[in-house]
């Protein structure tokens, strides 16, 4: 069988075994072979196979060449959730850029109403508390709508880009400082 036909199950072994990170599950890896599908790096060529799309140099291992395509997609904006999976991310990206997705947008949305923020109250109903919890998510779900809409395609599914998206916040997580208690009401319910 040549190497560079196979079925998404192993193409996803193969990202599993040597270029992603360790803790990606085998339903994201499924996700994200319809998203590299959706990116131009598998191309189906059969019912259950799917070809690597050849490099120009095609001199590389299938490893190797399924690694550079990864690491050269990081650099455009179409690819930019791919930083999040590799073990060895690019240096520089189009994320240290302007089109970063998780920088400047993500900051605008929670200065966008400054005045909704600086609200304070000592006696909050449960509608308030409520509005003051959706204020403060507002920017996830923002966040997450617009990170599914870019990772849609033919072959990726709203709930595959979820599922990228969810391990793409589990990587932030894990480089983001937790964000300070907030007492919401001194009130004592009954």
């Amino acid at each position: 069988m040549n190497d560079r036909i196979r079925s998404l199950s192993s193409w996803g072994e193969l990202l599993k075994n040597g270029i992603l990170v360790s803790d990606v599950d085998d339903a994201t890896v499924a996700a994200l072979c319809g998203h590299l599908a959706d990116l131009g790096v598998l191309e189906n060529s059969g019912e259950e196979d799917w070809i690597l799309v050849p490099d120009a140099q095609g001199s590389l291992e299938v490893d190797q060449e399924m690694k550079k395509h990864l690491t050269e997609l990081c650099a455009t904006e179409q690819g930019f959730a791919l930083r999040y999976f590799l073990k060895d991310p690019p240096a520089s990206s189009i994320i240290n850029g302007s089109h970063d997705p998780g920088t400047s947008k993500e900051k605008d949305i929670s200065k966008s109403n400054p005045e909704l923020l600086s609200q304070k109250t000592s006696n909050l109903s449960n509608l308030q508390i409520v509005k003051k919890y959706g204020r403060q998510v507002q920017s996830f779900i923002e966040m997450e709508k617009n990170y599914t809409e870019r990772l849609l395609g033919p072959h990726t599914t709203s709930k595959e880009a979820r599922k990228i998206f969810n391990f793409i916040l589990s990587r932030m997580k894990q480089k983001t400082e937790p964000r300070p208690w907030e007492q919401l009401s001194r009130r004592r319910h009954k």
